[in-house]
């Protein structure tokens, strides 16, 4: 599989569609466009218009119960907790009057695993590794096109600003078509990444081609914090890719315990950004400890509102759940994540390691991209179909 062989998009062709079942039609509408999403030039992001599509299909299954069951006890459960999860989100952000707009993102992105997880029981291996590999190619497709247009921009606002002396790397880090700043692109491509590291790995495909354009994407977006997360996550999958879910949680905790003693020594690195983060976490102890209430604790202040009260909003993966959605959305969020590395026996550490360092720089809360991913690698696991090709890529 390589970007010259794509032909074009079958998925456009309207007898392509019609051949399909409810269950298929809601996966081709939740996979392969997960990534065609935007933040910034539109006022929905696309790909959560092919949400609500999904969403109507799963309507349709409910008319007939037995289409509608999940057999596999295992899915069932992972379907469960992030069911919960998701509610827990909505149900707080309603309750404290949050704006929907504000915390729908949220919301959404558990449930694309959750149907995802539901349509599947009706769908082939075949068709589902062919969503996989459509979801890569147009993934890539969409940051090229993402790093044109945010380059483009960037050129365009110098030319009209002459009294700029000077052209730095900042110039080209903010109002890019998908994302507010390019770390939240670089999030995404990280995941991406090493997404097909594991895909390579588990089909036994090359994909050469595919990981040195994603590679050249997360160069140009500029984020300092993907050098420590390509590096540490290729170490972590060249030499622990095979280790089960318990040994996986054992590496977790000592990257966990190095990166907090690195930050620690690297303190007072003289780069604002680097400062910022720093001063985020000192922001958000004062508020616990002046004028958070315990509701505040439990449940948080609501999303989007951190940035009423800090110099910059939470940033962090975790500390945005923390006072976002309070304790109890982070301590349901650390669940999501060990269902994640148990379910797949570990190799989700092979995204989530790069994904947890990169979201320490800046993070979303709309991530249909990793629910996606997490989804197919789950259901690869459980469902282990045959791998019969030699390996092109160790």
């Amino acid at each position: 599989m390589c970007l010259e062989n794509i032909r074009p998009m079958k998925i456009l062709n309207l007898r392509y569609f019609k051949n399909l079942s409810l269950s298929e039609l809601g996966l081709v509408l939740l996979i392969p466009l997960a990534s065609f999403t935007s933040h910034t030039w539109l006022p929905v992001p696309p790909t959560m218009v092919l949400f609500l599509g999904a969403v109507v299909c799963w309507v349709f299954l409910q008319l007939d119960n037995q289409k509608s069951k999940i057999k596999n006890q295992k899915l069932k459960t992972v379907v469960i907790v992030f069911s919960v999860f998701s509610f827990y989100i909505f149900a707080s952000q309603y309750l404290m009057g949050a704006g929907f707009r504000h915390y729908m993102g949220a919301v959404f992105a558990p449930l694309y695993l959750v149907l995802i997880l539901m349509f599947s029981e009706r769908a082939s291996d075949d068709f589902l590794k062919n969503l996989g590999q459509k979801f890569i190619r147009y993934s890539l497709i969409i940051f090229c096109i993402e790093a044109v247009l945010r380059y483009a921009n960037s050129f365009h606002n110098i030319l009209l600003s002459p009294s700029v002396s000077s052209i730095i790397f900042y110039d080209f880090k903010f109002d890019g078509p998908m994302y507010y700043t390019s770390n939240a692109v670089a999030a995404h491509l990280i995941t991406l990444l090493f997404f097909m590291f594991w895909w390579c790995h588990t089909y036994k495909q090359s994909m050469k081609k595919e990981i040195c354009v994603a590679l050249v994407l997360v160069a140009l977006a500029l984020s300092r914090a993907s050098i420590p997360a390509v590096v540490i996550g290729l170490g972590y999958y060249f030499f622990f890719r095979n280790a089960d879910w318990k040994k996986s949680l054992a590496v977790l905790f000592s990257i966990g315990v190095l990166g907090v003693l690195a930050l620690w020594a690297l303190r007072y690195f003289p780069d604002y950004s680097f400062q910022s983060k720093f001063l985020i976490f000192e922001e958000a102890l004062f508020f616990y400890q002046t004028t958070a209430t315990i509701s505040n604790i439990l449940f948080g202040v609501g999303f989007g509102e951190t940035q009423h009260l800090m110099t910059h909003y939470a940033h962090n993966y975790f500390l945005v759940y923390l006072m976002e959605s309070g304790a109890i959305g982070l301590l349901l969020l650390s669940v999501t994540l060990l269902v994640f590395i148990k379910a797949t026996n570990g190799k989700a550490m092979l995204v989530l390691v790069p994904f947890i360092i990169q979201t320490a720089a800046e993070s979303q809360t709309f991530l249909p991209y990793l629910y996606v991913i997490m989804a197919l690698m789950i259901l690869q696991t459980l469902r282990k179909p045959e791998l019969t090709r030699k390996p092109l890529w160790d």
